[in-house]
């Protein structure tokens, strides 16, 4: 199974079993980095985390292919975060919150190819650096 295979695979699973994955992410993401919640004041319908959450997917998948805009994409938000104080460490991390938070969702469906699907998503979100 390729990354690519996997990473899909882990996506199918968590829309089969979480009409809405927003909510959770947030939950983990302001659990793990308290101090960014306040940068959502403003999103009182989650509309800017569903836009935020969905280009991540996108840009994850685009990774696994080497697709030179997401890396591209993924290095400018990575310039564009730095503006709102969110560093490196915060802005690799949503692609591990992401994972945690879907591996919890999927139980006993998750795999060891969807896990090393994911590391491979954040290892080359971490390298997305021009």
């Amino acid at each position: 199974m390729t990354h690519l295979t996997a990473f899909t695979a882990s996506l199918e699973t968590v829309a089969e079993r979480c009409e809405d994955v927003v909510p959770p992410v947030y939950a983990a993401l302001f659990k793990r980095f308290p101090e960014f919640e306040d940068l959502f004041v403003l999103d009182i319908d989650q509309g800017a985390r569903g836009h935020m959450l969905n280009e991540a997917l996108s840009m994850a998948e685009g990774l696994l292919q080497d697709d030179p805009v997401a890396i591209s994409f993924v290095s400018a938000e990575r310039m564009n975060h730095e503006g709102y104080g969110i560093g490196d460490d915060v802005f690799e991390g949503f692609f591990q919150v992401m994972a945690d938070v879907f591996r919890t969702i999927s139980g006993e469906a998750w795999s060891s190819e969807m896990s090393a699907a994911w590391d491979k998503v954040y290892e080359k979100a971490a390298a997305a650096k021009l």
